[in-house]
């Protein structure tokens, strides 16, 4: 049975706690596929093939070294067999979440991961900086310094996680999309996306594993907050419902 496994929390990584969780090497034995940040909140990462890659803020994409850390991310060893599905006419992100619902509808209370691939007519991607100083801004704080880019008529992938509502806090409810050009070069978190077709395949995930922080920041946190107005505000309108 597929694994989906976690790095850390989402409320974590909210309060500031962008040290090491696991190394880009545990990540990768633990799947091939999947999406996250490094430590320092360095960027966005893409996990694909079985290989490390980060969107950065400067607006290019570099591949991860194994000794890398990850600070919070989802991965899972993806199942290649299933069957390709296509969308099309895909004019906004909200219209690629409301073809995928179908897909999902019969159980949203577990976990599901997409790899997609298409020719983009738009893309808009973000990341952030990596935080270089301790005490770390919180996200929210970060973010009002995100970098964002857009693309047109771009090939790419994107790697997206679906989490349920019920793990609120400890990662984000609904999807959860990443981008990545077929070229390698461009990458990010998406904030909006077009496209004529998309072709994905879906795994449902129904084991899931969660790594949490050893340090002593984390020790010291609050997770029970309830941040879930700044988490949107720093995932953006367009990615939620």
């Amino acid at each position: 049975m597929n694994k989906m496994f976690q790095a850390s929390t989402l409320n974590a990584l909210m309060l500031g706690n962008y040290d090491k969780t696991v190394s880009v090497a545990e990540m990768l034995k633990r799947g091939d596929t999947g999406i996250g940040t490094y430590e320092g909140l360095d960027g966005e990462a893409i996990f694909f093939n079985g290989r490390a890659y980060k969107g950065t803020a400067d607006g290019t994409v570099v591949e991860m070294n194994l000794n890398d850390n990850v600070a919070f991310g989802n991965v899972t060893k993806f199942d290649e067999s299933v069957k390709t599905n296509i969308v099309r006419d895909i004019k906004s992100l909200a219209d690629f979440k409301e073809a995928l619902a179908p897909y999902i509808n019969h159980n949203l209370n577990q976990f599901y991961v997409i790899k997609s691939e298409g020719v983009f007519k738009t893309m808009h991607v973000r990341a952030c900086y990596k935080q270089e100083e301790k005490p770390y801004k919180t996200l929210a704080e970060v973010a009002s310094c995100q970098r964002e880019y857009k693309y047109e008529n771009i090939p790419g992938y994107v790697i997206a996680i679906y989490c349920p509502n019920y793990v609120e806090g400890i990662n984000l409810p609904g999807w959860h999309f990443h981008f990545l050009s077929k070229d390698l070069t461009k990458g990010g978190h998406i904030l909006g996306l077009s496209s004529a077709e998309i072709f994905f395949k879906l795994n449902e995930q129904r084991n899931y594993e969660i790594i949490l922080p050893n340090n002593i920041e984390f020790t010291k946190l609050n997770l029970c907050e309830d941040l879930k107005a700044k988490t949107e505000a720093v995932e953006g309108a367009s990615q939620h419902k």
